[in-house]
This record gives structure tokens, sequence and C-alpha cells, in this order.
């Protein structure tokens, strides 16, 4: 990370409320949750998840599609 980045980083993190802080950090926590509880559920049946799954890209593809 270049040291221009980092320092905008800093001034965001001082701005930011003990409280924002908190929520960033929970919103954070709540996206890791997330991501492994799917990862568990495609580490348990590969098969299920990605059909699962396909349906719902099938779906967004013909929305997109429609435009």
């Amino acid at each position: 990370m270049s040291k221009k980045r980092q320092s905008k980083k800093r001034n965001t993190d001082k701005e930011l409320s003990r409280e924002e802080l908190l929520e960033r950090e929970n919103e954070l926590l709540r996206l890791e949750v997330a991501n492994l509880k799917k990862l568990k559920a495609f580490q348990e049946d590969p098969d299920a998840y990605l059909e699962k799954h396909k349906q719902r890209w099938h779906s967004n593809s013909k929305k997109k599609d429609s435009n």
C-alpha cells in the first residue's frame, strides 16, 4: 500500500467515532461469518451448493439480457 493511501486510511479512522468504528467492525465480521457459512456449505456438499446457486445465476443473467 502506498504511503499516500495509508495516511488517508489513518485520517479516516481518526475521524470516525468509536461507535462508527465498532459498527464498521461489526459489519466486517458479519460478512466474514456469511462467507465462512458459504464455504462450509460448499465443502459439505459441493454439488448441492452449486446446483442451488446455479439457479440464482440463471435468473440474474436473464435480468441482464432483458435490459
